[in-house]
Parts: C-alpha cells; sequence; structure tokens
C-alpha cells in the first residue's frame, strides 16, 4: 500500500511539474517572440531612418512659384542666417557652430544641385529630427526666397 500511495504521489507531482514546465515554456517561447518582434522593429526602424531623405514624388515636382530676384534671394539670405546658418553653416557645407552638438552632420546644402526646388520646399516645410519643421513658421513666399537663396550657395542660381 506504501508503495501505491509513494508511486501515486510521484505522479502527482510529475505532473504538476509536468505542467508548471509547460506553462514555463509558453510563457518563454511567448517571451523570445516579443523579445524578436521588438528587437526585429528597432531594426526595420533604424534600416529605415537610414535611408536617403526622399521628398514624396508629388511635392517634388513642385516649381518655385517667387522669382529668383534680388528682393528674394536678399530675403532668403535674412531667414537662412537667422533659422539655418548655425548647423548648416555660412556657406551652407553642413559646418554650423551648432553642428557638432546633433550627433550628425546637417546637410551641405551648397550641394542641394540634385534636388529639386519642389523637394527642398517640402524638407524646409517638414522637417526631420534634429532639423524642425518650417511650415508653421515661416510662410510659403518666405520658404521659396529660401531655396532662391540656397540656391547660390553652391553656384547654381535658381531657375537654372
Amino acid at each position: 500500500m506504501k508503495a501505491i500511495i509513494t508511486s501515486c504521489a510521484s505522479l502527482f507531482v510529475a505532473s504538476t511539474l509536468s505542467r508548471k514546465v509547460e506553462s514555463s515554456t509558453k510563457q518563454g517561447t511567448a517571451i523570445l517572440i516579443a523579445l524578436g518582434l521588438l528587437f526585429g522593429g528597432v531594426t526595420a526602424a533604424s534600416s529605415i531612418s537610414g535611408k536617403k531623405w526622399q521628398a514624396p514624388a508629388t511635392e517634388a515636382a513642385k516649381k518655385n512659384p517667387v522669382a529668383a530676384s534680388q528682393t528674394s534671394t536678399a530675403e532668403g539670405q535674412k531667414l537662412y542666417t537667422k533659422h539655418c546658418a548655425s548647423c548648416h553653416g555660412p556657406s551652407g557645407d553642413g559646418d554650423g557652430s551648432a553642428a557638432a552638438e546633433l550627433g550628425i552632420h546637417p546637410a551641405r546644402l551648397s550641394e542641394s544641385r540634385s534636388q529639386s526646388e519642389g523637394a527642398l520646399f517640402w524638407k524646409i516645410t517638414t522637417g526631420k529630427k534634429p532639423m524642425p519643421g518650417f511650415g508653421t513658421k515661416l510662410s510659403e513666399t518666405d520658404r521659396w526666397n529660401l531655396i532662391n537663396y540656397i540656391r547660390t550657395l553652391g553656384g547654381k542660381q535658381a531657375g537654372q
């Protein structure tokens, strides 16, 4: 009789332990899956952020409605000095006094010839950390004036 009780107790303990191990295994599996999704998401996000910053095609196709006059360029230069030069540098080479604190190298606006006016307008409007968006800070005309000035940084006048 004692052998039967011991055997039953052993079966009970074994069964209980088996359920606990199974439950722990399920929890462990769930945790591993969650961690995999988390780190997979982080990897995906970092690969997305590593992509080149491009404006949507419809935005990039926009044309500057503000003629690149001396007045527009002078106004753009004032805006650039006030809002952009601290990071992008006085000549647009990405070497402004605040650039070292950003953790990334600001765009070399002196080399922005390959970007359309619409793309520049969209980037100035929306921003991308650490650069703020200026859609609510500057009027549309101010942003276009700013682009007319930026075009002079690399020796290319707007509209060329």
